[in-house]
């Protein structure tokens, strides 16, 4: 066995391989000199890393790699400001050099500068105010009160046990009042032009992919910036989560510094698409620890080690089930219990396993029946009053709380609409559930103290309820300037939600039960109303107009093409032709398989599979082919990369049906990538017969999208990968 070193510091106890790195680790204990960069806040206990950090400012590389956020909060007197390593905490091994080298999904030249003082052996757990971080004298002090309350709260879905036995007038209803001229384009042969649909790389902005970085002016989460904090979050978690093996619960996922990373990450990269946590308020040494498991299971997906990612999966074997087994289950469950089991189905369905995702869909449908038995509670009736707190700060935390519920009920229905058209399923929920007042506007939503909200309560108008808006986008008005990005994502899912139950009803007007759709006087003929959802998606894309960069409406965009091929397409069928594996995960008989056959011939021939290409196109384009590479893996907007494979599955599929058998074996080479989306949407926007020539051209574009989905970690993108590639095979 080799000698090892042991740290003779009270508390310590870590252990080297080399007396030297030994050395080093002692001078975070006691520093022979600390030297302060003259121009940014980091200091340093070594001159070697000291003299390379000014060589990189000389460089012009300012505050590079600064490793942390300028928090508006401290959670406590500790100036210092965290930082992103994921350095663990013993170095004891031959690879500390290395390790000094390791980078981050927000940095991927991590120097190790980047490690406080200089000295990544002490990245870990101790509470000392000058080991692990650098310190930042910019940071001002806000104490912004109590956390959010852990009681269970007012829920807000309506019970929807009376429509269960008459759906149809409740459907129909969405569509009453709606403008006159709605029918007239169902005759229309071309295909319409929305604002998205220029295929210009002029005008077409460059879609943001990669992870945003950590260096923000605005912090991800102003409670998240001291160690000693971090060391509390740390504790709670492995007392919450006790129940895992040794090796999960002592592996370097649980480092205090990449806790507070992987935190950090989730508020940078997915709160904005789903912010249902008030960030603010949130105090993640506080807060439920289930809770806090699973924002940091969800930020460990963009870390580039893959250790974490693979720590996240093993957690989530068991999460869900602690969740289960706690005493704020319900029903009524309580509103962080609800959030959690909501964090974890984004997690199974979108990032982990099959095995997890066919869980996901398993327990969707429970999850959403738990929201819905929520009992009516007034918070103001149960709550006393503090002494030490203002009625204006009682008044913003109880704003807090039925925002975060409001919120929390739209995320369900978002993750129910994606159940169903992103992964074949049925909507649990329908848009007659949702009795709500859509989320207010982000800049109420993101003050930061009581003071501030209550300025901003003044000037900002009352928001409007979901299904008045939702009637008003099917009619043709257009949505109001004032509503957030989350609410224009949520009536997007409100469009395809009621797409969903409209194909239900196409399969019923087929012959099952007395009430045919085509026979309904108020409803309309099938083809109107598909035509008048096109019409709204039409409508509702001037969201995408917006003089400020959103997330939200970034992760839209491609989900905004989606929804035509959602009206238009069964993606069932289309991943039985492709040969993809089964999104339901069941055995597929060969008659189930000529009935995909047949149903996708007969959608070949028919006009509207053009507007459902015609967008697939838009779609591939717009995210492929503006200037940037398109990698997968860096996404941080979980749905496009499968956006991208449903969309390049459409396309071969079509192209698959239609061709001129002749020029499909008489071929010796097919186009590039971009020639081939170009061609086909001039041809589209033509109408032109000469795109039987054309359409089978995909191979290049198939290569390119795999190239894009190599090294993704999610199983079901890792399969689309093997599916593409077989696709290539074929077309050889």
């Amino acid at each position: 066995m080799p000698k090892e070193y042991v740290c003779p510091e009270s508390g310590c106890g870590k252990s080297f391989l080399r007396s030297s790195h030994l050395s080093r680790h002692r001078l975070n204990h006691r520093p022979t000199e600390i030297f302060q960069c003259s121009s940014c806040p980091k200091k340093f206990v070594r001159r070697d890393l000291f003299k390379r950090h000014e060589q990189r400012h000389e460089a012009g590389m300012w505050c590079r790699n600064c490793g942390g956020y300028h928090s508006s909060r401290q959670t406590c007197d500790d100036p210092q400001r965290h930082q992103t390593s994921q350095i663990p905490e013993s170095m004891s091994m031959d690879s500390v050099e290395d390790a000094n080298l390791r980078g981050t999904p927000s940095d991927p030249q991590s120097d190790p500068d980047n490690t406080g003082y200089g000295d990544t052996d002490n990245a870990g757990d101790e509470a000392s105010d000058k080991d692990d971080h650098h310190i930042s004298d910019r940071q001002p002090n806000y104490d912004i009160g109590d956390s959010i309350p852990e009681e269970q709260v007012r829920w807000l879905f309506y019970d929807p046990c009376t429509n269960i036995h008459a759906p149809c007038v409740d459907f129909e209803s969405l569509f009453e009042n709606t403008s006159a001229d709605s029918n007239s384009v169902a005759n229309g042969n071309s295909v319409s032009l929305s604002p998205q649909s220029s295929i210009s790389g002029e005008d077409i902005s460059a879609p943001s992919f990669a992870v945003q970085p950590p260096h923000v002016d605005l912090p991800a989460s102003p409670n998240s910036s001291t160690s000693s904090s971090w060391i509390t979050v740390r504790k709670n978690l492995l007392v919450a989560l006790n129940t895992l093996t040794p090796d999960i619960l002592t592996s370097s996922f649980f480092y205090p510094l990449n806790l507070c990373h992987f935190y950090d990450l989730y508020f940078l990269n997915y709160h904005p698409h789903f912010p249902i946590l008030h960030p603010s308020t949130l105090d993640p040494a506080t807060a439920p620890p289930l809770l806090i498991a699973a924002i940091v299971t969800l930020g460990s997906t963009l870390s580039d080690d893959d250790e974490h990612f693979r720590t996240s999966i093993n957690i989530h074997d068991s999460l869900r089930y602690m969740v289960f087994n706690t005493r704020d289950f319900g029903p009524p469950a309580s509103l962080w219990c609800l959030q959690t089991l909501l964090l974890i189905q984004t997690h199974e369905m979108m990032f982990s396993t099959r095995k997890h995702h066919q869980l996901s869909h398993v327990f969707h449908g429970a999850l959403i029946t738990l929201m819905k038995q929520g009992v009516t509670y007034s918070p103001l009736q149960t709550r006393s009053c503090s002494g030490d707190i203002t009625t204006q700060e009682q008044s913003w935390h109880w704003w807090i709380e039925a925002q975060s519920s409001y919120r929390t009920a739209f995320f369900g229905f978002v993750m129910d609409a994606q159940h169903s058209f992103m992964f074949g399923r049925s909507c649990v929920l329908s848009v007659h559930d949702v009795q709500l007042l859509l989320p207010c506007a982000d800049s109420l939503w993101e003050c930061k103290s009581a003071q501030e909200w209550h300025r901003a309560m003044q000037k900002t108008p009352k928001s409007p309820g979901f299904l008045p808006v939702l009637k008003g986008l099917l009619g043709g008005t257009p949505i109001h300037s004032n509503c957030s990005p989350y609410a224009r994502l949520i009536l997007l899912h409100g469009l395809f939600s009621v797409a969903d139950h409209l194909k239900a009803r196409e399969l019923a007007a087929l012959g099952v039960g007395q009430h045919s759709l085509e026979s309904s006087a108020r409803l309309g003929p099938i083809d109107t109303r598909k035509d008048t959802l096109k019409k709204a998606l039409d409508t509702w894309s001037f969201s995408l107009v917006s003089r400020s960069s959103s997330l939200a409406l970034e992760a839209s965009k491609p989900l905004y093409h989606m929804a035509y091929v959602a009206i238009f397409t069964n993606m069932a069928d289309i991943h039985i032709l492709a040969g993809a594996p089964s999104l339901s995960g069941s055995l597929l008989s060969d008659s189930e398989r000529f009935q995909a056959i047949g149903r996708l011939l007969s959608w070949s021939l028919k006009q509207e599979s053009k507007k459902a290409i015609y967008h697939c196109l838009l779609l591939i384009q717009e995210l492929m082919f503006t200037g940037q590479q398109y990698r997968a893996r860096t996404d941080n907007i979980p749905l496009r990369p499968w956006s991208l494979y449903q969309a390049t599955l459409v396309l071969w599929v079509y192209g698959f049906m239609v061709h001129d058998r002749g020029l499909w074996q008489k071929r010796r080479s097919s186009c590039s990538a971009e020639e081939y989306l170009v061609h086909m949407i001039m041809l589209l926007r033509d109408n032109s017969d000469e795109i039987r020539k054309v359409t089978w051209q995909t191979r290049e574009l198939i290569r390119a999208v795999q190239a894009s989905l190599e090294g993704c970690r999610w199983e079901l993108l890792r399969e689309a990968h093997g599916t593409l590639g077989k696709l290539i095979e074929k077309e050889a």
